[in-house]
């Protein structure tokens, strides 16, 4: 195995820019990835994780100590990435993130959105005449505002992951997932997994805005079970993995 690497030049630990990229389920499997890196765990080729010694040293978080602490015996693949996506580790980390404002509940845009605005926007111009609709014009403005919904990203949040790259192997699951691809290979086989193993988690698509050439991620867009900006999610982005619910993904890019 290669030597450990570390998260160079960034503002946030690996495992905190995969919850923003794509929500719990990438964090989960970016822990995984930095243990992998740290030579904590092993993997097999039939995807049975193992812990390299029975001893949480060496772990950085609370998710890579519950993934250790839960390695007592062997576990597939996915399912060490499932379950410490909905630990209650992972929805500490989600309640931090909020708390820093790097992540805020995510809105649904309404497709009514506009007619809300218009109704302000004509309501203000007759202001000028009828000074009494101008408090019309401000409630229709901020029903519009409101309808117009909001990403689970901060502009903060945004912030903290413009410029981050795939410098090494652990950011590259952070970014794109064990299933994303670095150049001409997948991330997953800059650990050598083989593909039998890596395909274990599903591919999800993921939304990107902004610009490519950094992690230009719509965020928090994947889950597993854990609660994810705001409410609870599911697994969206590409390699993500796991379960059911709703994403926290979805609505408008409304403001801060």
């Amino acid at each position: 195995m290669a030597a450990p690497t570390a998260a160079r030049g960034t503002r946030l630990p690996p495992e905190e820019i995969g919850y923003l990229v794509a929500g719990p389920g990438r964090a989960a499997e970016t822990a995984l990835a930095r243990l992998l890196d740290a030579g904590l765990v092993r993997v097999s080729r039939d995807g049975l994780v193992s812990a390299v010694h029975e001893t949480e040293l060496g772990t950085l978080t609370a998710v890579e100590t519950f993934i250790l602490v839960h390695l007592r015996k062997a576990a597939r693949f996915d399912a060490v990435v499932r379950n410490a996506a909905k630990s209650q580790e992972m929805r500490t980390l989600h309640q931090q993130l909020r708390a820093r404002r790097l992540t805020r509940e995510a809105r649904p845009r309404l497709a009514v959105w506009w007619v809300f605005l218009a109704f302000g926007v004509l309501l203000g111009l007759l202001a000028l005449l009828e000074p009494w609709t101008l408090f019309g014009a401000v409630a229709f403005l901020g029903v519009g505002f409101w309808t117009y919904g909001a990403k689970p990203l901060t502009r903060a949040g945004r912030a903290a992951l413009k410029g981050v790259t795939a410098s090494d192997r652990v950011l590259a699951v952070a970014l794109e997932g064990f299933r994303g691809r670095i150049g001409n290979q997948s991330a997953g086989e800059l650990f050598g997994l083989p593909q039998s193993v890596v395909k274990m988690l599903p591919r999800k698509r993921k939304k990107r805005t902004g610009n490519r050439g950094g992690a230009g991620a719509a965020g928090c867009g994947s889950g597993c079970g854990s609660s994810s900006c705001g409410t609870s999610s599911s697994c969206s982005s590409g390699g993500s993995s796991c379960g059911g619910g709703s994403s926290c993904g979805g609505g408008g890019g409304g403001g801060d």
